[in-house]
């Protein structure tokens, strides 16, 4: 029971991951943290670089510079894959322990699988951030190294989500 005598219920999901949820993730993280804003911005500078350089040399008539042209080749493709590379090899791990059963309640995160059980109190990872499907808890440190991924399709109904959102805003930081 909280200071204003509103008991707080524990909330309880389950799902099995899919490979977008990590995905998804991925791409919220790089969105919000400075590594991953950071690695965006110069995978589309080296790409535009590279660009201008190609289109100069073919406007002149020159032969085009093989590092422009690998650069143009292969940094467009890779900015746009990485998350789903890195989710590819984060789901590998995350497939094989079956079933999620998540808890969210007043002291933290708990997670069940197959294979494991993990509790995440508040404070291993203060903040949070909110997709379509998602709710995805981040470490605080500068390149929110750490993260859980919660699937909001775990929720028996629509006010389960409320709930849970109601539960990370009175202890986490929505970024």
């Amino acid at each position: 029971m909280s200071e204003q005598g509103t008991v707080h219920r524990a909330v309880e999901l389950r799902y099995r991951p899919v490979l977008r949820d990590y995905s998804v993730a991925l791409r919220a993280r790089d969105r919000v943290s400075p590594a991953g804003r950071r690695q965006r911005f110069l995978g589309v500078a080296t790409t535009g670089c590279a660009v201008v350089a190609t289109s100069l040399s073919l406007a002149q008539g020159t032969d085009v510079p093989v590092p422009p042209l690998v650069a143009l080749l292969l940094c467009g493709p890779v900015l746009l894959l990485r998350p789903w590379l890195m989710a590819r090899q984060l789901f590998r791990l995350v497939a094989r322990q079956g079933e999620f059963r998540v808890r969210v309640d007043e002291s933290g995160v708990g997670v069940d699988t197959e294979s494991s059980s993990t509790v995440v109190r508040w404070p291993a990872q203060p903040r949070y951030l909110e997709t379509a499907d998602l709710f995805v808890m981040l470490s605080d440190d500068k390149n929110a190294t750490a993260l859980t991924v919660i699937a909001k399709r775990g929720a028996q109904d629509r006010a389960d989500v409320d709930h849970l959102r109601e539960i990370f805003d009175r202890h986490l930081t929505k970024v």
